[in-house]
């Protein structure tokens, strides 16, 4: 066979993957639908711990990148500031990061292919086959980072309707020179703004000159996406981060899979998912890019394993579980779902109004700053 894994995605989780994979010899081919650079609108949240397993040095990254010391939470009208002694987050701009992740595999012996959908994938006895509208291509193992969408998810995850998708919206704006001027008071730390009902939150995410703003919610089926987001915008307007002369970009939507109920199939005898093709966002946050460079790191060193000591991939599942859980909430997590609104929101007032708790739950927790590179 020409490759030894078929990677399909080439977004952060699947470029991880394929980089490590090149590295150490091996022949993987990275198939997107897309062309990169490809628009990719996110808010773009990256932890030191994601760049450290990605080996960027942050002041050596050669794109846009924003290190922040400080973010406010804000919940029923009252703020709550969080300063760090050194970054804690990056901001990046994900058409630029993802294709330099994704050029970087190529670099290092990598096929990068884009512009081939993948209509269907079939295992074999003894090779996975995967088809697209030019052709199909055929290796022992397929790596699935499509998204949660992908065509390695829903045909051999085990995809169930159970699962809980979260819904965003997003804009980001490239600021004129005079927007940036008037906007330099606003530009320091992102913004987030906890939803009253909290299914979900809105953000408003400095990057250079660029901004980016959106919400996100669980259950978006309901229709309340745009309501929730034209109330963002229009208190962002009030409030004068969004100048009422600022013309932003159009909004565009998304979905991800949160690892909380109805957990998909990681791996098998011939694939593994990585990222959100596995439901690794993080619940509430629905920070992806982190866990979508870990897994993709372990993804291909349980392929190179496999290859080199005849290890089985479903080691891989394993060592996803231990870091991020079965993606099935437990007693503590079934009861917290329970409370009456009137007490989750008190719970939220409490743990937002301890600078401790904040840091420790909401920051180090719920967006994986405290997660330690391995």
């Amino acid at each position: 066979m020409e490759h030894d894994v078929i990677v399909v995605g080439g977004g952060p989780g699947g470029s991880t993957a394929a980089w490590r994979l090149a590295v150490a010899g091996a022949r993987p081919l990275v198939l997107d639908a897309a062309v990169f650079p490809r628009v990719k609108i996110c808010a773009g949240w990256v932890t030191p711990a994601a760049l450290a397993d990605l080996e960027i040095d942050p002041e050596k990254y050669p794109l846009t990148i924003q290190p922040f010391t400080t973010c406010t939470l804000t919940f029923e009208g009252t703020r709550h500031e969080t300063r760090w002694r050194r970054p804690a987050s990056y901001g990046i701009l994900r058409r630029e990061f993802d294709h330099y992740l994704l050029e970087r595999a190529a670099a290092s012996g990598a096929d990068v292919r884009g512009g081939l959908r993948v209509t269907d994938v079939c295992v074999r006895r003894d090779a996975v086959r995967v088809l697209t509208a030019q052709g199909e291509f055929e290796a022992p193992v397929v790596i699935g980072a499509g998204g949660h969408r992908c065509p390695v998810a829903r045909a051999l995850g085990r995809i169930s309707e159970r699962e809980e998708v979260v819904v965003a919206q997003e804009s980001e704006t490239r600021l004129s020179s005079d927007h940036a001027a008037t906007l330099a008071p606003f530009m320091d730390a992102p913004e987030l703004y906890v939803e009253p009902d909290l299914r979900g939150y809105g953000w408003y995410f400095p990057k250079g000159d660029w901004v980016n703003v959106g919400i996100g919610c669980t259950g978006g089926a309901d229709g309340s996406l745009p309501r929730r987001r034209e109330a963002l915008v229009d208190a962002l307007r009030a409030c004068g981060r969004l100048p009422a002369d600022l013309h932003i970009a159009p909004f565009k939507g998304h979905a991800y899979v949160v690892r909380r109920q109805a957990p998909r199939r990681l791996g098998g005898p011939r694939f593994c998912l990585v990222g959100d093709a596995a439901g690794l966002a993080r619940d509430l946050s629905g920070e992806g890019i982190g866990p979508a460079v870990r897994s993709g790191r372990l993804a291909a060193e349980a392929v190179l394993a496999h290859f080199g000591r005849g290890v089985p991939l479903d080691a891989y599942a394993r060592e996803v579980v231990r870091l991020y859980g079965r993606g099935e909430p437990g007693w503590f997590g079934q009861r917290v779902a329970r409370l009456p609104d009137t007490v989750a929101r008190a719970a939220v007032r409490l743990v937002l109004g301890s600078g401790v708790a904040r840091r420790r739950v909401v920051f180090d927790t719920i967006f994986g700053m405290k997660e330690a590179a391995q």
